[in-house]
């Protein structure tokens, strides 16, 4: 499948132990997304305090899109369904392997913010 739904579905496996807690993951996710692409947007157009204001509202549109995304994605059964069934029966390397490059990215998403 693809890594983006790899990242879900580990984050389901942390925050949704239960099943019943679909937003968890899908804010989760929409999270890390939206500060990776806040912190570019940030370098990118050089936004500080003196020029927030002019780009707050494109940065409000691209976080609302993101988290509209997310939820039409994720909140439909079939395609969770359909991710958890492709991924629970991976590997222990596998699994290992991919759990660590999750806790990887999402340091590296957090250490971004801190270290910018």
């Amino acid at each position: 499948m693809n890594p983006y739904y790899y990242l879900f579905y580990k984050l389901t496996q942390f925050l949704n132990k239960k099943g019943n807690n679909e937003w968890g993951p899908i804010g989760a996710i929409t999270l890390l997304v939206e500060l990776n692409i806040g912190v570019l947007y940030v370098k990118y157009f050089s936004v500080d305090r003196n020029n927030f204001n002019e780009h707050k509202v494109t940065l409000i549109i691209i976080f609302a899109f993101i988290f509209i995304l997310n939820t039409i994605l994720f909140l439909n059964k079939k395609r969770t369904k359909k991710i958890n069934e492709h991924y629970q029966n991976e590997s222990k390397r596998r699994r290992n392997t991919g759990s660590f490059l999750v806790i990887l990215y999402v340091i590296f998403s957090l250490g971004v913010i801190v270290f910018k």
